[in-house]
């Protein structure tokens, strides 16, 4: 009488679920507990410390473009950005900095995502960025109508990264010329206009310099809390490989992380992105010529 052994299978593959569920919400209650921490952190210190260091640099930006000496550094001034930008702030300077974090909080309107917006108002890179009055609210969420085929949102995020070009988002950028085709006609044209326009101010090679020590600087400051700061130099070459890789993906949101040489704090709202409905996105991208993708992309 042949006598078989048990199926030992679905047990060892019971106990792998089980593991991995547990490492799954043991890294999610990390993360959880990490962000309420420095959210608590962030919070008091609008009430004990100086608050808008960016806003003091992009209000002072707006009156050196005038002036002279924008990519003068100097003390905290450190101004990086286009110098179109620059002119920007002479006419949002007056609002000062409750008007721009007015603007930070109703910007999370327009991501039209109850669950994204709560979300995002509980994280911690959100108010780091109102702390400091800096703009990656903005972009994040340019980012998000962008990542769902919005022709307002990729707009958006595609003049952003001219007026404010960050290595981080150069993932979006490639998405949205890989997704959206009529944009590999529009921004070329965008970046003639912008090229152009940047050259009358007379500011285009002191920017281009500026720009290229602007990861020295944020190293030098300490300010960088992303795996260069423990790697150095060999984060470039394996957050190439890693964001290429991301991207094609459609891990937009990571891939952008893996992208920048250096992390700020703000930076981390892009991870956001992971959030945005990957569906909802394929559904509203769709070539210029179909109709359903006209209507649907012109949010």
């Amino acid at each position: 009488m042949a006598i078989h052994a048990p199926d030992a299978s679905p047990y060892p593959s019971h106990v792998h679920l089980i593991r991995r569920r547990v490492l799954i919400r043991a890294a999610l209650t990390a993360l959880l507990t990490a962000n309420f921490v420095l959210l608590a952190i962030t919070i008091v210190g609008f009430f004990v410390s100086d608050v808008g260091y960016d806003w003091i640099i992009l209000r002072e930006a707006g009156q050196r473009v005038i002036q002279g000496g924008l990519y003068d550094w100097e003390g905290i001034y450190a101004y990086s950005y286009s110098p179109l930008l620059a002119y920007a702030f002479t006419v949002l300077a007056p609002i000062g900095l409750v008007g721009w974090s007015v603007l930070h909080a109703a910007a999370l309107l327009a991501l039209r995502d109850g669950r994204l917006m709560l979300i995002t108002v509980l994280s911690w890179p959100f108010w780091v960025d109102v702390y400091n009055g800096n703009t990656m609210i903005f972009v994040f969420v340019a980012a998000v109508g962008a990542l769902r085929g919005s022709v307002i949102g990729s707009g958006a995020f595609l003049a952003l990264a001219l007026l404010m070009p960050r290595p981080l988002m150069l993932p979006l950028l490639a998405w949205v010329l890989w997704k959206q085709p009529r944009w590999r006609l529009y921004f070329p044209i965008m970046v003639v206009v912008f090229a152009f326009l940047v050259l009358l101010t007379g500011q285009g090679l002191a920017w281009v310099e500026t720009l290229a020590g602007v990861g020295e600087a944020v190293a030098a400051s300490s300010r960088d809390i992303g795996p260069s700061a423990l790697v150095g130099l060999w984060w470039v070459p394996i957050g190439v490989v890693l964001a290429v890789v991301l991207t094609y993906l459609g891990r937009v949101g990571l891939a952008s992380m893996a992208a920048s040489p250096y992390w700020l704090p703000q930076y981390l709202l892009m991870t956001l992105l992971e959030l945005v409905d990957q569906g909802r996105a394929r559904r509203q991208v769709r070539s210029p010529s179909d109709p359903r993708g006209a209507a649907s992309g012109g949010e």
